[in-house]
Formats: C-alpha cells, sequence, structure tokens
C-alpha cells in the first residue's frame, strides 16, 4: 500500500498532481483522530476490535480549488466487518454527503434504538457522540463539508438535519436515484470521487451566491478553535447577537455557542490524543475552562469518557497496530 494516495481523475484537470506535499495520505483506522472529518475510535477493547482496525482503509482526497471554501475532502472507508462490529465518533462541526456501497448497516445516538442508515444520505450536526453498527463490507464514500455547504448549496434547513442522516432524496431537484446507480457502477475509486466532484461543481454557483456573514462567522470560530463568547463573534463581525443566533440557526442548524463548544471539543481532542504528555492546567488554561472538572464534565458530554481514558485509549491503540505492523 503506497504511503501517499493521490489519485488523478481523467477528463479533469490534474489537480491532484498539483503540490504533492499538501495533498491527503492514506490513512488505516489506528483509533481516533479527531482532526479527521469522519474519526472512529472502537468501543469494545478486544483483540477482534482491534485487529479489525488494520483490516480497514480509511483514505482522504483534496477537492479541486473551486470548492475549497464548502469542501474539507473526499474520502472512502473499506474494509471487512466478519462479526458485528460497533464504532464510535464524537461531534466534528462538519456536514457530509455520504454513499453506502457496502453493506447496510445501522446507527445510535446515546440510548436511542438503532436506525438503517439510508444507502445515499446527508448530514447536519451531529451534538453527542453518537455510534455506527456494522455487518459484512464496508464500502463508503463520503463528501465531508463545511457546516453552511448544504444549506448554500441546496437552501436545505439545516435543523431538520441536526442529529440525522436524511436520504439524498431530501436535496430538492437532484435524481438520488441516478446518483446512488452511478456510484454503485462506477469503475473505481477514481471514478466515484469524479462523480462526486461534477455533482458539487453543477451547484457551485448556487452555493456561492448563498455566502454570506455567516460563513464568515464559521471561519473565524474555526479560526479560533471555538474558544470565544457569542459577543466577541458578533462585535468582530459587527453584527447584532440575535441577528447572528438567527441566521447561524438557520444555516448550520445549532446556535454558535453549541457550534463554537464543538471546535473547541474537537481541537482539544485532537491535542489529548496526539500528546506525549498531557499538561492538564496548560490544558484548561490554554482552552477557556474553569478548572479541570469543568473540562472533564465537557468531554465526556461529547466523547462519553474522560480526558485522561481518551488519551490512554489512543495510545494503547496507537501501540498494538504498530506492533502488528
Amino acid at each position: 500500500m503506497p504511503s501517499n494516495f493521490v489519485p488523478v481523475l481523467k477528463d479533469q484537470p490534474n489537480h491532484f498532481e498539483q503540490n504533492h506535499e499538501q495533498s491527503f495520505s492514506t490513512h488505516t483506522l489506528e483509533g481516533a483522530d479527531p482532526m479527521l472529518p469522519l474519526e472512529f475510535h472502537l468501543v469494545a477493547g478486544s483483540r477482534f476490535y482491534l485487529s479489525s482496525v488494520i483490516a480497514m482503509l480509511y483514505k482522504k482526497f483534496r477537492p479541486v480549488d473551486a470548492l475549497h471554501a464548502f469542501g474539507e475532502c473526499y474520502y472512502s472507508w473499506d474494509g471487512n466487518a466478519p462479526e458485528v462490529m460497533t464504532v464510535q465518533s464524537p461531534p466534528n462541526g462538519y456536514a457530509a454527503i455520504v454513499f453506502n456501497m457496502g453493506a447496510p448497516y445501522s446507527s445510535s445516538q446515546g440510548a436511542g434504538v438503532l436506525t438503517q442508515v439510508p444507502q445515499a444520505f446527508i448530514s447536519g450536526q451531529f451534538t453527542a457522540n453518537y455510534r455506527l453498527h456494522l455487518h459484512g463490507t464496508i464500502s463508503n464514500v463520503g463528501a465531508v463539508l463545511r457546516p453552511a455547504t448544504l444549506h448554500n448549496f441546496f437552501n436545505l434547513r439545516m435543523s431538520q438535519l441536526v442529529n440525522t442522516r436524511a436520504s439524498l432524496d431530501l436535496i430538492p431537484g437532484v435524481d438520488s436515484a441516478f446518483l446512488r446507480e452511478s456510484m454503485r457502477n462506477a469503475d473505481d475509486l477514481h471514478e466515484r470521487i469524479k462523480i462526486f466532484e461534477e455533482f458539487l461543481l453543477s451547484h457551485l454557483h448556487t452555493g456561492k451566491s448563498n455566502l454570506s456573514i455567516i460563513d464568515e462567522a464559521i471561519d473565524f470560530i474555526d479560526a479560533n478553535k471555538g474558544c470565544m463568547s457569542v459577543d466577541s463573534v458578533a462585535n468582530h463581525l459587527r453584527i447584532s447577537r440575535r441577528y447572528l443566533e438567527k441566521k447561524f440557526l438557520e444555516k448550520v442548524g445549532i446556535s454558535p455557542k453549541y457550534y463554537s463548544r464543538i471546535k473547541r471539543f474537537s481541537a482539544l481532542s485532537n491535542e489529548i490524543a496526539h500528546g506525549d504528555r498531557i499538561d492538564w492546567q496548560q490544558i484548561v488554561t490554554q482552552y477557556g475552562f474553569h478548572d479541570q472538572s469543568h473540562l472533564v464534565k465537557e468531554f465526556i458530554e461529547f466523547n462519553q469518557m474522560n480526558p485522561t481514558q481518551y488519551h490512554l485509549l489512543h495510545k494503547e491503540m496507537s501501540r498494538f497496530v504498530k506492533k502488528t505492523k
């Protein structure tokens, strides 16, 4: 397996060949990486689940420059779960469009019941940790999108997509059956990415026309890792807090305060996962928590485990994967 996967789409400009050092690397699922738009870590600690990680492949691909303001990346996730496997993912602040060419699977959140995931779906913000329940062939291709992209491109009401995987049929004027069939019949992964890219580019004009100051608010929150108040965002953009909250809810589906908490959690998780030694007091100060108990409470709310457990789990799984290579 190559260390860096740089696809070139036929009949498309060779944008993936440009600037190779910035292209996305191929990733195996070595536990959670909170900076990946779709980050999975295994619920169970059994050897079966750990060994299953090695058999799964997660790849990311950079979109064309024209879509940079709207999409983070395309991704593919392939593997096999010979027994029922549950993986979980914390919220990350992104939206998505996903096609499943593998076995059907279900999802759950909190103590909720299992829900069958549509073959092709759109999703908005997730406000808490969710679980995917898989069995059989895993073959997903998705586009990880900026928080307001589904609204900007398709004028969707994002509040109806919070904590939801809705069928692609929800998008007005889109031939979802044709897209699903095209994805399934594509010759290879490169062709599937091409289909995705052409679909998004066909809606780019609408997306650009719907950009507003709320997209600037999203960028400002992201740049500051969610570590600012709603008032500071409103003041920075010279708009009222009421206007910001109303329009943010319309475009993103959640309040700017809650979105900021999610982005802070995402940045915090990444630092905890990859740090060799964690200075907890520095973390508290850096991310604006009142004290360590506030940090722990926030972390458990979003990820169902405390920061120390998360740090140790990530290190344990990383060591296991390295030993088996």
